[in-house]
């Protein structure tokens, strides 16, 4: 009955994927040079919601076409053995049949309707992280079209995109980079020089997945007679000096023997990812675009005095740094669940991997620096996620497809597994409460595509986002880091600017 219960429901919602409009996904939340709020933003969810209700968008493309033969499009996809049964692994491209789980089925739903008005399959193969770029280089090299789309992760992504190896989405048939299924912020981001060959799209959750956030303990709340947090986010009083406020009152040395461990109530646990999570926060980045070139823009007074504070904030002995104690992943969780923090620092999955166990917690985004500033920002993790990319072979007749079944994907993805991925996320007695859910709207609708992460623009190897990651660990100085790092990444700049130019 509940197999019954849980088909039908999916089914009704996708009767309505291309007749009514569902929650927003993948629109800028605000105007990030001036922090004025968009009418479509994630800040204003609700009217948002009550907006789209009224105005449907539909894709422009045939609603049936029949290619000749027995057509596929082909999707290349990462993995990591350490997360391989984990949600990072592309949820959001497959599904051979129904389960009962939300986003699966929403994703089994959309590829069966595509293969009904397209005759055409999905299909998807995975390859260890390190091997995608020689996947991706053999293809286009030897002049093969084995895969269609390609999404490797963006830590190896880099010498893709200066290499020439991948189509300029502006230019694939079919494919509306204006409609609300293409991410605004990273089209808007990734684009230079006129050319786009990496971005989100609605089609994937794993990239929302890879969003920053926090979760704060409701239990702790509770006991310490604290209000639930929404209020202050609401108001745009939701800052650093604010959780660095709670975090400091009610951290504590539990058991009473001078020293803080795991046994011990922490205000906040987090890990390094947590410096470049705030340094975006504060609406700052390391490299922006002007124009149509980019930038290294890092170093402002306001940008030494955030990381100062992000610096001061992670070195505090309320703030426990995982990457310093050298526990995994999952313990990190666990502590968290069996209630040793009062935050936690989280990408978004983690509200996912959490369903299994009772804790009861609420989302926040990442605060902002100042309550001047009126707007969040959201970090997406290079780490845990990649973005749609086409190769550079895929042309002609092969490449109309690909483009308009990417089109009809995203669309269909907009209105049905968006709905899917926000209320599976929320579906848990965990995190069941309405105010959550405009919170996940919020971070969702307020992501940064930085392209000095992305792309990893400096003198290491990881580049120098890696490098602003360790300074909270290494209680570095901001300006010393530039200092020794500005010139090779201004240089970095150039040659990716020349190499996309060529």
């Amino acid at each position: 009955m509940k197999r019954l219960i849980v088909v039908l429901l999916i089914l009704a919602m996708f009767v309505l994927a291309f007749s009514a409009c569902g929650s927003q996904t993948d629109t800028p939340s605000g105007d990030k040079e001036t922090g004025e709020k968009s009418t479509s933003g994630g800040n204003t969810a609700k009217e948002t919601e009550t907006e789209e209700q009224e105005t449907k968008i539909e894709p422009n493309i045939p609603m049936k076409y029949t290619f000749e033969g027995e057509p596929s499009v082909d999707f290349l996809v990462w993995y990591h053995t350490a997360w391989e049964e984990t949600v990072r692994m592309y949820r959001d491209i497959v599904s051979e049949d129904w389960t009962g789980d939300l986003v699966t089925d929403a994703v089994y739903v959309r590829n069966e309707d595509i293969k009904e008005r397209y005759g055409v399959e999905i299909t998807m193969d995975k390859f260890y992280l390190s091997e995608i770029p020689n996947k991706v280089m053999t293809q286009v090299n030897s002049g093969s079209m084995e895969y269609d789309v390609v999404y490797p992760r963006l830590c190896e992504v880099k010498s893709l995109v200066t290499g020439g190896y991948f189509q300029d989405l502006y230019k694939v048939p079919y494919i509306d980079l204006e409609k609300p299924w293409w991410d605004n912020d990273a089209v808007n981001s990734l684009t230079i020089a006129d050319t786009l060959l990496l971005t989100a799209t609605a089609i994937n959750v794993n990239d929302k997945d890879a969003t920053a956030a926090l979760a704060f303990s409701k239990p702790a709340c509770d006991e310490y007679n604290i209000p639930y947090f929404y209020n202050d986010v609401n108001n745009y009083t939701w800052t650093y000096a604010k959780l660095l406020e709670y975090c400091e009152q009610f951290g504590e040395d539990s058991t009473g023997d001078g020293q803080m461990d795991e046994d011990d109530f922490w205000g906040f646990l987090g890990k390094n990812d947590v410096m470049t999570a705030f340094f975006h926060g504060s609406g700052s980045q390391i490299v922006t675009k002007d124009g149509d070139e980019y930038y290294f823009t890092i170093g402002t007074e306001r940008d030494i005095n955030a990381t100062d504070d992000i610096i001061s904030f992670m070195n505090q002995p309320f703030f426990y740094n995982h990457h310093v104690t050298g526990i995994d992943d999952a313990e990190y969780t666990k502590l968290f669940e069996s209630g040793h923090g009062l935050f936690f620092w989280m990408r978004l999955d983690e509200v996912t991997n959490m369903r299994g166990s009772d804790v009861q917690f609420g989302i926040l985004p990442i605060p902002m620096y100042e309550e001047e500033q009126r707007q969040y920002y959201s970090t997406v993790s290079k780490h845990t996620t990649g973005l749609m990319s086409i190769p550079k072979t895929i042309e002609g007749d092969e490449l109309d497809m690909v483009g308009m079944v990417l089109e009809a994907l995203a669309a269909h993805s907009y209105y049905g597994l968006m709905d899917a991925y926000f209320t599976q996320s929320l579906q848990y007695k965990q995190a069941s409460d309405e105010d959550s859910r405009e919170m996940l709207e919020i971070i969702i609708n307020s992501r940064v595509f930085d392209p000095g992460c992305v792309y990893q623009f400096g003198d290491s190897s990881k580049g120098f986002d890696a490098e602003l990651q360790g300074l909270g660990a290494k209680k570095g100085s901001l300006s010393t880091l530039i200092a020794e790092m500005q010139e090779q990444t201004e240089k970095d700049i150039d040659n990716f600017m020349i190499a996309i130019e060529d």
